[in-house]
Order: structure tokens, then C-alpha cells, then sequence
């Protein structure tokens, strides 16, 4: 039961001492260190898995009022304006408009030989013209809603050669505009004193920062700051990430000044940064600042990459802001000043109604027609002397009794882990391969088909209800007979009709036993031709049609099609793009089947419409009677789902984008994910169970599959008992809360032996052991969901299902007889005794 918690409040943490305190250490005479930068990340992989599954989830809570909401930005990165108004040349400019390196040249190792010269490096001239855009930057700062703007101050604006004593007055005009417009908006400024670009006369006469001496230049410039602009800003950053500037700059090369020396040079300059921080008086600033306000100049990968909340097209002469999906997002989450527990995020208690359906999958069955010893008709030896085996007697043969379904020894044990589960149904699929090994009724595999009813009967018999699949995609020949793979699978319209044929002998065989059917199990609409869908629907509605009129009235089931329905979450909710998208890939994947079946008996507009754009015109048009005849073709709304996809608009990452439907896939690090990397996202399941109402109906629907991965070497199934009792939990607000129409839910798997990595019972050594995972699961069917308080003395009163034609006398009529007569024989023998006795008695006297 979900346990009740009073909400947490965040509290902000004083950051932890940073590197430098140990490049001190070093600097100052204390023990050498013999790692290098980086090789610490094997101590924070130790944390990279949490305990539990639950330490690993996104929480949901607010942080502490007056938090500081904040986006920054970074003088070089986005003013430009490199020559404007007396502005003098920074490292940074230098180390952008050096030549490229010549080929003999050590840089230049790794460029091929014969290839052209390499391209002439970016530079941040123009950058995103934030020198002469004060009002465009502030506007974005507005739409945020941002409580405060962290920018840098360039050092070579405001003092062109570095010294104080020859101040640029233009520069320091556009930081007081800049501050008043700021002030007009109630944003609070959060300034940065030094953010890399040192200025160039600086680097030439001191060698930079590698001179203690820098450290008075510093001071002094940070005086002519405080002087001007203290009024206006009471939170200031001395230096951004002074481990850049000492490593990259200094001993690596990589970034502005360019100075490739060595590792003490590096320590060295950090030395000297750390004295500039210790000598300034600092603020404690608790707050979270989103990197960056606007796309700008990256350092040294140029313009190749965009890490602004706002979009800017370098090329264009006016470099508007244009929102992206980030920025909207990140006004969403300063508005709620974090991310607060909503209502029907939170664990609900109640139950199911008394005749939910709790249940259990196995995909693949084993079939195992192997009889018991007592059906075998030879007579053997066994030869105790040499090879201690049994000898078949060639030519002797005994009379045998007729077999009945406990012979098949597989299936007694089955039933009897389903029992311990306390689960009221099973659904298993049948292997169409195995019973019409041609692909029609011209060759039925008459023992296989039997094997299948004993299942079924012996189901009924422990009270367990039988559910049964047709069909389902599987290897070899995606579930189908050899024949008709080979003659085109699904692409074949014959595959519709043979698939008709199919149903009705099962219908017939063991519709007796089995009244839930499902005509196709999870038909991947990914990997799948429109032709092939469109036979396929033909084909469950022709099978359903068949049971609807030969078999329903006699037998009494149901039956429909069920589909994999797994939730699509747009990556920003308040982004229409995004929604489209997101809509776009539901219709694809859900729709496509669905609608015809569910809806209005054809595909959906969304699909056709996006493929006529494309100019596809693959997609088949049903004739009116296919619509009449696949339309309705349902007696409940059956889906599996397993999992929710985040999609994006926006094509970001080409290995996960869909050119297909220009959509991009992304992964949400907030998210659990399995060994499989699935995500774990129960409220998609609340999500997709509403989609489907909202578009098909109030319908009765049944969450036929559903489970995960977990590691088959952990002794715990933890991440599956999390994964269990939260997607649970969530059918069962949509149940309450949203008024679905739910019926039943099924685990997903029945055992690692027919599906590894997703049991609930562990296999090994011919042997079944129950995991945590199922027991957790038996508790919740016990329950019938997560009773509270309110709900604990609701019970639903037994159901005990009278079967005359399951009974154990009904199918024992010949142990019945000998019973009878053994009885018959007995009282017969007791009559004549005490007749005799007492007739000699008479005698004698």
C-alpha cells in the first residue's frame, strides 16, 4: 500500500569546496598528486546506481520560497560589437583570428593529408549583437520571467588595456542601460567580473594569469565595477570556472590564451585565480541559472553548437529571439518555482470493482505433448546388468487405458504456479504453425489441438480463465505457417482468409473451454507495410465476424483485437509543435489499427493527410462492405503497453530521428529506465488509457500485457516490484478518478523460461522459484488494488464457478462406474453374510 508522507520541502545546500582547494594544497607545498583532471569520474560512478528505484525518480516538490530563478549569458559569447566604441581586443578575439595552423604544424596532426586546408575558425565579431540589442535580450528575459540575469562584464570594454586608469566611458554606459532596463522589468542582475576574456594587453605584458601580479589589475578592476554599478547590483561572481581558464587556457591549449605549458603551469594559474577569489569580498547566491539566455558564440566549437533558450539565426541582419521549447518549459517551472506534487501524481489508495480481471501473460506457451507412461502400449525390459536402461520388446504390445489431459505432465505443474499466484486469468497465445502446419485444415495436428484444450480445461477447472490469442508476430515466419510466409506473408489477401479458417477450427475445438479471445496479439505497426495492415484487419474482422455468427450464441464468449499502445509524450508540453508531433506518432502507432476497428471504420485523417504531403499514396481505401465488415468488429478494447517515447519536433540527434514522420525521439534523463533501457513512466499508462476514451468511447478495456525488464542476476526484482505497483497504481486512477471503464490487468511474464528477463518466477535447473516480484503481485490481487483506511472493510464475496461438464466426476465416468460396483459388490457380500448367519443361528437351536 502506497505509504502517506508529509511533503518535503528542498532546503539549498552550501556548494561542495571545489577542485581548487586541492590545486592550493598542491601549489602551496603539499603532497603531489599523480591524477589528472577526469580521473575522478570512476569515484562518481559508484553512485551512478541507486539503492532503490525510487531514489533514481524525478521528485516532485517546490523549492524554498525567494528561490532565485535565473539565465545567464556571457559577454564574448553573445555581444559582439568587437570593435565598437573604443572597445579593446580580449584573448579572446586574438585566439579566434590567429591563422589556421599550417600542415607541418602539430595542431594540424590530425588533419588528412592532401585534404584542403582547414576552415578558418569562428569568431565571436557579431556573435548574437547583444551590444546592440539591450532591448531584444531584456524582452526574452520578460517572457522567461526570470527573477535574475547573470551576465559577464567585459573587462576589455570597460578597460581597453586592462589598466584602470584609462576607463572606456562607452562601455560603461551600455552596462548602466543595460542595468536600467533591467530595473525596470524587477529583474536583479547577477553580474560576472571575469568570464574568460581576459584583455589581450594583459596577456602580452604579464603572460597573463600565469603573473601573480595580475591579481592587483583584477582588484582594481573590480573597484572601477563595485564603484559604478554597486548600486544597482548586490550579487556578484568573481570568476566562471576558474578550472577552464588554469587547464584549457593554460596548459592544454584548448581554449583562449592558447598556452600549451605544462601541468605545474596550469597549477599555477589556478593559484593565482584562487588568490583573486580570496582577497574579494564574496556573496552566497542560492539559486538555479539556466545556461544560456540566447544562442551564442560556444568557445571553442564556434557556432557548431546552440545551447540558448532562444533561438538566433546568425545569419540574419536583425538576429530576433525566437523561443524554443526549453525557454517555455523553463517559464513553466519558474512559475510553479519547481515542480510541485500535484494531486494525481500522488499514490491513491481504493480497489477494483469485485469482478476485475487479474491476470498473468505467456506468450509462448510450451507445447509439450508428451504422454504419461501409463498410455504406452510396449512392453519394455530393463536390463540391470549392463547399460541399466529400459529395452524396448519388439512386437509385444499390452492394452492401454484411454488417455486423459493429466497425462500431459507439463501442464498440472503450470496451473499449479497460476494458483499459487492467485491470478483469475491466463493468457497464452496458440502457435497457428504447430496446429495447420500447411497453412489450412487439409493437415491438422490433431495432438497439438488437444494439448491446447487440456490446457484450457484444466485452466477452467482450477477457476482460472482461459485467455487466448490467435495470433502473434514471432519468429520464424512472424507466427504464420511456413506456407503462407513464403507466398507473402500478410501482403497475401489469401493470409486473411486462411487466417478466418484458422479461427473457426479453434472456435470450434476449444470455444467450449475458452470464452475471451483475442484474434491478434500486438501486430507491430512499425515494422509493417500498410498492405499487410490492411489484410491483417480483414483478417480479424472476418474471424470476428465468424464467432459473432456461428459461435456466440452457443458459447457465449468475447473477443477483439489487441493492440501495443505505448504513451507518446510531447518533450515540451506547452509547445504546439511538439503536441503535433506527439499526436502525429499516437495516430501511427495506435490509430492506424484502431480507428478502422474502434472509430470510423477507416484510417485516420492525421495519416493520410501526412502521407498525401509526402506524396505516399500507399495507404489502401476500404470499399464500403470492408467497412461494414471491419468496423464494430469488437467486444472490448484490448492493449498492451509497456513503456512512454518523448518526442520532439526539433531534429536534434540523427540517429533517433524519424524522417519518416520528422519527428525526434529523445530520452528524458529524469526518467528510470530497466537494463533494457525501457522507460519507466507510469503516469503514460493513465495518459494513453484516457487517449483511448477520449477517441473511441467509453469502452470496456483491458490492460492485456504490461511489465519490464529487470536484471536476471539480482537476487531482487526490485525495479519490476516499483514498475508493478506504480503502473498499477495508475490504472487504478484511472479507474477511479477518470471514470475508465477498466476490467482487467495482466502481468508481463508468466517466467524467465519463456520470456527471460521479464518473469515472475525465476527458472533454473527444471525448476520454478517465485521472485519478490510475484509475491508483491499476489498481495495486490489479494487487495484487489491498494485498499486505505476507507476501503478495508469492503471485501467482494467468493465466486465459485459450477462447471458440470469440468467436473471431476464428469470426466472419471469410468472410475465412477468401478466405484459404484466395488460399492454395489460390498453391500451385496454384507446382505448375504448377515442373511446366512442368521438363518444358521435358527438351525442350530
Amino acid at each position: 500500500m502506497p505509504a502517506r508522507a508529509p511533503p518535503r520541502r528542498l532546503r539549498a545546500l552550501p556548494p561542495p569546496p571545489p577542485p581548487l582547494w586541492l590545486l592550493l594544497l598542491l601549489a602551496l607545498g603539499g603532497r603531489p598528486l599523480s591524477a589528472e583532471p577526469g580521473d575522478g569520474v570512476q569515484t562518481w560512478a559508484r553512485f551512478a546506481r541507486p539503492p532503490t528505484p525510487e531514489a533514481a525518480g524525478l521528485l516532485h516538490d517546490t523549492f524554498p520560497d525567494g528561490f532565485l530563478w535565473a539565465v545567464g549569458s556571457a559577454a564574448y559569447q553573445t555581444e559582439g560589437g568587437w570593435q565598437q566604441h573604443g572597445k579593446g581586443a580580449s584573448i579572446w578575439d586574438t585566439f579566434t583570428h590567429r591563422p589556421p595552423a599550417p600542415p607541418g604544424d602539430p595542431s594540424a596532426a590530425g588533419w588528412p593529408s592532401g585534404a584542403p586546408s582547414p576552415p578558418p575558425p569562428a569568431t565571436g565579431d557579431v556573435a548574437s549583437d547583444g551590444y546592440n540589442n539591450v532591448f531584444r535580450d531584456t524582452e526574452g528575459l520578460r517572457e522567461l520571467g526570470v527573477t535574475h540575469y547573470r551576465f559577464s562584464i567585459s573587462w576589455a570594454r570597460v578597460l581597453p588595456n586592462g589598466s584602470a586608469s584609462a576607463p572606456n566611458r562607452e562601455g560603461l554606459r551600455y552596462y548602466r542601460r543595460l542595468l536600467e532596463r533591467l530595473r525596470e522589468l524587477g529583474v536583479q542582475p547577477v553580474v560576472t567580473l571575469y568570464h574568460w576574456d581576459l584583455p589581450q594587453r594583459l596577456q602580452d605584458a604579464y603572460g597573463g594569469w600565469a603573473n601573480r601580479a595580475l591579481a592587483d589589475h583584477f582588484r582594481d578592476y573590480a573597484e572601477l565595477c563595485f564603484r559604478h554599478f554597486g548600486g544597482q547590483v548586490k550579487y556578484w561572481i568573481t570568476i566562471d570556472n576558474p578550472y577552464v581558464v588554469a587547464w584549457h587556457g593554460y596548459a592544454t591549449g584548448r581554449l583562449a590564451p592558447g598556452v600549451r605549458g605544462s601541468p605545474r603551469l596550469g597549477y599555477l594559474v589556478a593559484h593565482n585565480l584562487l588568490l583573486v577569489t580570496i582577497r574579494l569580498d564574496g556573496v552566497d547566491v542560492i539559486g538555479y541559472t539556466a545556461w544560456s539566455l540566447m544562442d551564442g558564440f560556444e568557445w571553442h566549437r564556434g557556432y557548431s553548437i546552440r545551447r540558448g533558450l532562444f533561438y538566433v539565426d546568425f545569419l540574419s541582419q536583425d538576429k530576433k529571439l525566437l523561443p524554443k521549447s526549453s525557454a517555455l518549459f523553463y517559464q513553466k517551472l519558474i512559475e510553479n518555482n519547481g515542480f510541485p506534487p500535484l494531486p494525481e501524481n500522488q499514490p491513491l489508495e481504493g480497489t477494483f470493482p469485485c469482478d476485475f480481471a487479474w491476470g498473468v501473460v505467456d506468450n509462448c506457451i510450451q507445447v509439450d505433448t508428451t504422454l504419461s507412461q501409463f498410455t504406452d502400449p510396449n512392453v519394455y525390459l530393463w536390463d540391470v546388468h549392463h547399460s541399466k536402461r529400459l529395452i524396448k520388446v519388439d512386437g509385444a504390445v499390452t492394452k492401454t487405458r484411454k488417455s486423459y489431459c493429466v497425462d500431459f505432465a507439463a501442464i498440472r505443474p503450470q496451473i499449479a504456479l497460476l494458483q499459487e499466484m492467485h491470478v483469475t486469468h491466463f493468457h497464452f497465445s496458440l502457435d497457428w504453425a504447430l496446429i495447420l502446419p500447411l497453412g489450412n485444415r487439409s493437415q491438422v495436428n490433431l495432438t497439438v489441438l488437444r494439448f491446447y484444450r487440456c490446457v484450457a480445461s484444466e485452466l477452467v477447472r482450477a477457476n482460472i480463465t482461459p485467455v487466448v490469442s490467435l495470433w502473434r508476430p514471432a519468429a520464424p515466419h512472424q507466427g504464420l505457417p511456413a506456407p503462407l510466409a513464403r507466398h507473402g506473408a500478410w501482403e497475401n489477401p489469401h493470409t486473411a482468409l486462411a487466417f478466418a479458417e484458422y479461427a473457426s477450427l479453434c472456435f470450434q475445438d476449444l470455444g467450449r473451454h475458452v470464452k475471451f479471445w483475442i484474434t491478434m496479439h500486438e501486430p507491430s505497426t512499425r515494422n509493417m507495410s500498410y498492405s499487410a495492415g490492411h489484410n491483417l484487419l480483414k483478417a480479424h474482422a472476418l474471424a470476428w465476424r465468424t464467432y459473432d455468427e456461428r459461435f456466440r450464441r452457443s458459447q457465449k464468449g468475447k473477443i477483439s483485437i489487441a493492440l501495443q499502445a505505448d504513451w507518446i509524450e510531447p518533450a515540451c508540453p506547452f509547445s504546439p509543435e511538439d503536441r503535433e508531433v506527439a499526436e502525429r506518432v499516437l495516430e501511427f502507432d495506435i490509430g492506424w489499427l484502431a480507428e478502422p476497428i474502434f472509430g470510423s471504420g477507416d484510417y485516420p485523417r492525421v495519416m493520410r493527410d501526412w502521407l498525401n504531403q509526402r506524396n505516399n499514396f500507399l495507404l489502401p481505401y476500404f470499399t464500403d462492405e470492408e467497412k461494414k465488415l471491419v468496423r464494430g468488429s469488437f467486444d472490448f478494447l484490448a492493449l498492451s503497453h509497456y513503456t512512454t517515447i518523448l518526442v520532439d519536433w526539433e531534429k536534434e540527434d540523427p540517429i533517433k530521428y524519424n524522417d519518416y514522420l520528422a519527428v525526434q525521439e529523445m530520452t528524458d534523463i529524469t526518467w528510470l529506465n530497466s537494463p533494457g533501457q525501457v522507460a519507466v513512466v507510469p503516469w503514460g499508462l493513465r495518459k494513453v488509457l484516457n487517449w483511448l476514451k477520449a477517441k473511441y468511447g467509453d469502452l470496456p478495456m483491458y490492460i492485456i500485457s504490461n511489465g519490464i525488464d529487470d536484471d536476471p542476476h539480482a537476487a531482487q526484482d526490485s525495479l519490476r516490484v516499483y514498475y508493478m505497483q506504480n503502473y498499477v497504481n495508475e490504472a487504478l486512477k484511472a479507474y477511479i478518478l477518470d471514470g475508465i471503464n477498466l476490467c482487467g490487468y495482466f502481468a508481463y511474464s508468466f517466467n524467465d523460461r519463456t520470456a527471460p528477463k521479464f518473469g515472475l518466477y525465476r527458472y533454473a535447473a527444471n525448476q520454478f522459484e517465485p521472485k519478490p516480484s510475484m509475491k508483491y503481485y499476489r498481495k495486490i490481487i489479494d487487495n484487489n488494488g491498494f485498499p486505505g483506511p476507507e476501503t478495508l472493510g469492503r471485501f467482494c464475496p467468493e465466486e465459485f464457478t459450477l462447471c458440470t461438464e469440468c467436473s471431476f466426476f464428469h470426466t472419471r465416468k469410468s472410475l465412477l462406474a468401478f466405484i459404484a460396483f466395488l460399492l454395489f459388490a460390498f453391500v451385496i457380500s454384507l446382505s448375504l453374510i448377515f442373511y446366512y448367519s442368521k438363518k444358521g443361528r435358527r438351525g442350530y437351536k
